[in-house]
């Protein structure tokens, strides 16, 4: 029996020395979509025109210039902003538009898309295109004409965010 014993742990014992002794490697692939990182640049700033400095009244800019509103000041047009937008082709990406303020408290601008989405802040899903260009206008509010002029304030701030999904 203790010869049956020993040869049974023998026999273990070089059959996990045989295992133990077989190791396999091999190299694999990842796969992956290298993608541009997302640039904006201002081709064409936004000029909202002349803006009489009077409490609470607004200025809009809409498709093509257009500007109405008690605010606004002459009948020229303003200038829409034109944002071009280079990143990968083909790709979906969200943009969203942030409101500005310019000093303390003088004016505000709420801006608006004006391409694929008619006065949208944010659009979803937008698939990126050669020569991609975003056509911004928006609303101006003054808050407080004469401290304004005073600090001499003659823009207003706003932002734009595309991310990819």
């Amino acid at each position: 029996m203790k010869t049956l014993f020993k040869k049974s742990a023998i026999a273990a014992t070089m059959i996990s020395g045989l295992i133990a002794g077989t190791a396999t490697a091999d190299t694999f692939n990842a796969s992956l979509n290298l993608v541009q990182p997302i640039s904006l640049t201002e081709a064409t700033q936004m000029d909202l025109g002349d803006v009489l400095a009077s409490d609470s009244d607004t200025c809009t800019i809409t498709t093509g210039g257009a500007r109405s509103g008690a605010a606004c000041f002459g009948s020229g047009n303003g200038t829409l902003a034109a944002i071009n937008v280079a990143g990968t082709d083909g790709q979906q990406v969200d943009i969203a538009l942030t409101a500005g303020t310019s000093g303390a408290s003088e004016l505000s601008f709420a801006p608006a898309m004006l391409d694929n989405g008619e006065g949208a802040t944010t659009l979803t899903g937008v698939t990126l295109q050669t020569n991609h260009a975003l056509y911004l206008g928006g609303t101006l509010t003054v808050a407080n004409g004469a401290l304004a002029l005073s600090n001499g304030v003659n823009s207003v701030e706003y932002q734009v965010e595309v991310t990819y999904q």
